[in-house]
């Protein structure tokens, strides 16, 4: 879908993640073929949270990873992303140690690069409001996006109307539209339909440039 409406990407991929068995992991061969189209991040080699680790493994995850990749693309890998969102700054200097030059965080309604160590995005493909926390903590930050005009929040209940709304305030005023997500939660909840309408609505869109996580860096 994203070749078919023309959209860049970075496929951030652990290519030992214990979360998953390895039958469902992408083989050399297809991360190799993913590469030829679009831009691959390392996101460690096995997917741990970095802050429950020690110091020596956060750094051979992170710097493994980058060496795992480049082996099989034959390309720099350039881009990192933590592994759940979690890090300190202990782990934002060892990813620019590593030779990366950007890492993405999951910090969302952002429309702005920022630390590049530590970039925002502004959309996950996935719908917060069944949990209390974040259901409590996106009202909020839904209300900043709207500069708290009399909105309704139904609205942007669904993370593909949202995403239409940050998208056309960033197409106006200027800034980074982020969009990112997991495929296994696109499968679990069966929005692959919901993703390629989010896909054809903010493509070709004229003065609209449409970049990797390491060419926004």
């Amino acid at each position: 879908m994203l070749k078919q409406y023309g959209l860049r990407a970075t496929f951030y991929i652990s290519p030992r993640n214990r979360e998953f068995v390895e039958g469902d992991l992408l083989t050399r061969q297809e991360i190799r073929e993913i590469s030829s189209d679009f831009e691959i991040g390392s996101h460690t080699v096995t997917h741990p949270r970095l802050p429950t680790i020690p110091q020596s493994q956060a750094r051979e995850e992170i710097t493994n990873s980058k060496a795992m990749l480049e082996d099989i693309t034959g390309q720099e890998i350039s881009s990192f992303c933590y592994p759940g969102g979690a890090y300190t700054s202990v782990h934002t200097q060892l990813v620019k140690d590593a030779g990366y030059r950007y890492a993405r965080t999951v910090v969302r309604y952002a429309f702005m690069v920022g630390e590049p160590y530590e970039a925002p995005t502004s959309l996950h493909t996935y719908d917060h409001w069944s949990d209390l926390y974040h259901h409590c903590s996106d009202l909020w930050k839904v209300a900043r996006f709207a500069k708290f005009r009399p909105v309704n929040p139904r609205q942007y209940y669904k993370w593909d109307s949202l995403g239409r709304a940050m998208f056309d305030r960033v197409a106006g005023t200027g800034g980074v539209f982020h969009i990112w997500g997991h495929s296994w939660e696109i499968d679990q909840h069966n929005d692959w339909e919901r993703l390629e309408g989010m896909f054809r609505y903010i493509s070709a869109r004229p003065g609209v440039k449409y970049v990797t996580n390491g060419e926004l860096a």
